[in-house]
């Protein structure tokens, strides 16, 4: 038999004229495949034998096409025979081509792309507090109480390999929002890295300043931070250039943003026209030497200087029991408001070693004020220096090696069996306020605000793994000032106490 009567033989062939004109293309490109093995050069015999295997594949083929358009569904995609041409599509190994890269772990949740070059993470935390007070106080502002402290979902990440994001909101107890400041939202910026030396930060973030105020609310040694920080700015916005010379020995930021009063917080500027430029310098001088006893050992100072009018904040203990407030009122009643030049300074330092820590700041706050109500001394006019500072020690029971991160326990405790302990932390802390007696009696009323606030507290941290701590404080606190001040008479005495989820 010829080949050309094969041709013809197929071609006449019912089912295969029905399979030619199928739906789709595939049944053509199937039926071209065939003639062209066909035309392969073998012979006759071995052709005919060919020929009814596949007569008989293509009738096996038409039926299930015929059931597929019975029932709706697409046809099937083609069966090509094997070539040496290369596959369409993008080239193995091509980083666009690839999937992205999903994790979860200890650390939160992440989205990374094939290249690397964008990054989404998911984390947070949630602080379960208890205040219990054990002093006398009849007229204590503060009261026993369970609280949700924090609750502060965060993402984070890279995009296009340089610029790193962060955006970090609460739902916590007692969060507010004002014309001025948005508590929901506590960290907002962005930041473009061109190297570790050179850095330029943008948004709502916070002012560097002091230790406590630099460490993350969910790695304090304490549940609240130390009166330092109660002088120094919180989170701001503005724009910060910041980085790290010489193997990171030495990290620097300057900053300008509008400027705040102290230990607050601001999104806008509601009160004046002024801004505020701050700087920070930190150094670990024997990080990089050979001396591993002082490799742990760092030393700074931030100062801020601007020009701040409008609302003062007032000073409170850990408890959240406020000791010092200046005089607020409308109409007649005296009413101070900062009316001036504020300048801060605060020099710090940390020593690190095994399992020791310690840590101690000093801040101070220079602040023009101006009793712009009615009464006695309206229109009074003052610059007043308060100070504030802390030492606090720590040390890690179980070995591991203290230091100003996050710490991480070498046996952590586990529910399927084969854990440990976790790692047990005990630190002691004492710490000052002291106002500027020229605030009493014209800017502060003596028998509701203090003069001097010395506090001490011990405390145990118990980190079972890396999501969960556990921690309890004892804090006692002296009072200084009128004899009327209830707060003197009675001091305080708390103990407080948390349970932390972070992820």
């Amino acid at each position: 038999m010829s080949i050309k009567t094969i041709d013809i033989k197929i071609m006449n062939d019912q089912h295969a004229r029905a399979f030619v004109r199928g739906n789709g293309p595939w049944p053509a490109v199937l039926a071209a495949g065939v003639i062209g093995l066909l035309t392969a050069g073998q012979p006759a015999r071995a052709a005919d034998e060919s020929i009814q295997e596949l007569k008989a594949m293509i009738e096996k083929l038409q039926q299930r096409v015929q059931q597929l358009e019975d029932r709706g569904a697409p046809p099937p995609a083609p069966i090509l025979p094997a070539t040496n041409a290369p596959e369409v599509g993008p080239a193995p190994g091509n980083a666009a081509s690839q999937p992205a890269t999903v994790t979860a772990g200890a650390d939160g949740f992440s989205i990374r792309s094939a290249d690397t070059n964008f990054l989404l993470r998911i984390k947070g935390y949630v602080q379960t507090d208890v205040r219990y007070f054990a002093d006398d106080n009849p007229v204590r502002s503060s009261k026993d109480t369970f609280l949700l402290r924090r609750a502060r979902p965060t993402f984070e990440g890279t995009l296009y390999g340089v610029f790193d994001y962060r955006m970090v909101l609460d739902v916590g107890s007692g969060i507010t929002s004002t014309a001025p400041e948005n508590d929901f939202l506590q960290d907002a910026w962005v930041s473009a890295r061109w190297s570790p030396a050179l850095q330029l930060q943008v948004g709502k973030y916070k002012v560097a300043t002091g230790l406590d105020r630099a460490q993350s609310d969910a790695n304090l040694l304490f549940l609240e931070r130390s009166y330092p920080s109660q002088l120094e700015p919180n989170r701001e916005v503005g724009a910060e250039l910041h980085g790290e010379l010489f193997e990171g020995v030495l990290k620097y930021s300057v900053g300008i943003v509008n400027g705040v009063a102290d230990g607050g917080s601001e999104d806008t500027e509601v009160s004046d026209n002024g801004k505020d430029v701050y700087a920070r310098l930190f150094a670990e001088l024997f990080k990089t030497s050979s001396l591993t006893y002082l490799q742990g050992f760092g030393l700074g100072v931030a100062g801020t200087t601007g020009d701040q009018g409008g609302a003062l904040r007032s000073y409170a203990t850990s408890a959240k029991q406020t000791f010092f407030t200046y005089r607020t009122g409308t109409g007649v009643a005296p009413n101070v408001i900062a009316n001036g030049p504020h300048d801060r300074l605060a020099p710090q330092a940390y020593y690190y070693w095994g399992p020791f820590g310690i840590i101690g700041e000093y801040a101070f706050s220079s602040q023009k004020v101006q009793q712009s109500g009615g009464g006695a001394g309206a229109g009074a006019v003052a610059k007043l220096d308060n100070t504030g500072w802390q030492a606090s020690a720590s040390y890690i029971l179980t070995g591991e090696k203290n230091t100003f991160s996050p710490l991480v326990p070498k046996n952590p405790v586990t529910l399927g069996g084969g854990g440990g302990w976790g790692a047990f932390e005990i630190a002691g802390r004492v710490m000052g306020l002291n106002v500027d007696q020229k605030a009493f009696p014209i800017f502060a009323n003596p028998d509701v605000s203090v003069s001097k606030a010395f506090t001490w507290d011990v405390g145990l941290n118990w980190h079972l793994n890396r999501n969960l701590k556990l921690s309890l404080d004892y804090e006692q606190t002296r009072f200084t000032g009128s004899s009327n001040n209830p707060l003197v008479k009675y001091g305080e005495q708390v103990v407080l106490s948390r349970a932390q989820f972070s992820f």
